[in-house]
């Protein structure tokens, strides 16, 4: 197995016989190589199928557009103080329809919150950022921040974005703790 700082990384071979279908599907879903996290997460083998369903249908099920699904990531990994995150969306936030400095200033940003009132977002954008900033450093989000949210979203839409924050953070504390690093065939585009 490959090791990381804290977990090892288990190759296809290494993998539990009973368990490689599963890792064979997170190849082809995550990637081939997989990435970092999901060969981290790969050590719970009776958890990994359920996490695959779970973030796979949060995808392909979202209702909230891609763009915004991803300024949300972005924010949220920032505000988490996750740069794996951070740099691993980067290239799904661009081909989801972000714009390069849009992404910039989220991670050059001295104070996140200034980002609120940055003309490179619309309204839509800062009621995203607003909600996964508040959700990731402070948990309750403000009457107000909701009512942006809601303003801007169906209900539906709202929901796709609390899951996506709340998985998002989950993820932070999987990567930080773990200290998963980028893989070394990873490339910001």
């Amino acid at each position: 197995m490959r090791a990381m700082a804290r977990v090892p990384l288990p190759t296809r071979a290494e993998y539990p016989e009973e368990h490689r279908a599963t890792y064979d599907r997170m190849l082809r879903e995550r990637g081939d190589p997989a990435p970092h996290v999901w060969l981290a997460l790969a050590n719970m083998p009776n958890l990994l199928p359920a996490l695959l369903d779970l973030t796979g249908e949060m995808r392909r099920g979202a209702m909230l557009p891609a763009r915004l699904r991803e300024l949300a990531v972005v924010m949220t990994a920032r505000a988490a103080g996750s740069a794996y995150e951070f740099a691993r969306h980067w290239n799904a936030a661009l081909r989801a329809g972000a714009r390069r400095e849009q992404l910039a200033a989220i991670e050059e940003a001295q104070d996140l919150s200034a980002l609120l009132e940055s003309p490179l977002f619309d309204p839509a954008e800062r009621a995203v950022l607003a909600y996964a900033l508040e959700a990731t450093q402070r948990i309750k989000v403000a009457d107000a921040t909701w009512a942006s949210v809601r303003a801007a979203f169906t209900l539906r839409e709202a929901m796709d974005l609390v899951m996506t924050v709340a998985w998002y953070n989950a993820v932070a504390r999987i990567n930080g703790p773990l200290a998963i690093e980028l893989e070394p065939w990873f490339r910001r585009d």
